[in-house]
């Protein structure tokens, strides 16, 4: 039977969900860390994980960084992103990832088990409602261009015009306009409401 390690900074929130794992009758092994680099370290030392289920805000190695380090050395071990942002930005990266699944946080133990199981056995989880409630916003997300994300995040900092211009090293009237195409584009009228919606998309 499949053994799974769980990575997440929130201990109270690990140590539930390692309980929880651990009832499931198809599982033989539930490991709990609480950093993506403690997960690597046992790994290097040769510990046997079938599936990880990782966080993606997390300390010194983030959860997409961590998918990337996973794939690149230990390419056979499942992955299942467990977040509490189901905003279609964040599932748009999730599933451009390498990623097999996307679980939302808020979701019950029957739909977690389903998403365990289904990845085990080789095969992709993306949560139906999820994936319906963002198609739209997903859509809109993807006419934005690389440098518009880039900035809409720094926006999300709440950082000024000037600091974003020397940051990017572009000037302040071409950030002004790729403010103007992202208001456009968003359907959004104000500074504020781009920093409200970077900060729901955990875009920030």
């Amino acid at each position: 039977m499949p053994a799974i390690a769980i990575v997440d900074d929130h201990a109270i929130l690990l140590d539930g969900l390692k309980w929880v794992i651990s009832q499931y009758d198809f599982v033989d092994q539930v490991l709990a860390f609480g950093s993506a680099r403690e997960l690597l370290d046992s790994l290097a030392t040769g510990t046997v994980i079938d599936l990880v289920v990782t966080d993606l805000q997390m300390p010194e190695i983030s959860g997409h960084s961590l998918i990337v380090e996973l794939r690149s050395k230990y390419p056979k071990i499942r992955i299942l992103v467990m977040t509490m942002f189901d905003s279609a930005y964040v599932v748009q990266q999730v599933q451009s990832s390498s990623a097999d699944g996307f679980f939302v946080k808020q979701g019950d133990q029957q739909e977690l088990e389903c998403a365990l199981r289904k990845v085990l056995a080789g095969g992709q989880y993306w949560p139906t409602e999820v994936m319906e409630n963002n198609e739209s916003e997903m859509a809109t997300l993807a006419k934005l261009t690389r440098r518009e994300i880039e900035i809409l995040r720094l926006i999300g900092n709440n950082l000024s015009t000037k600091v974003i211009a020397e940051q990017l090293y572009i000037s302040e009237d071409t950030v002004l306009t790729h403010r103007k195409n992202l208001m456009a584009k968003l359907e959004i009228h104000n500074t504020a409401g781009l920093v409200s919606f970077a900060l729901k998309n955990n875009m920030n």
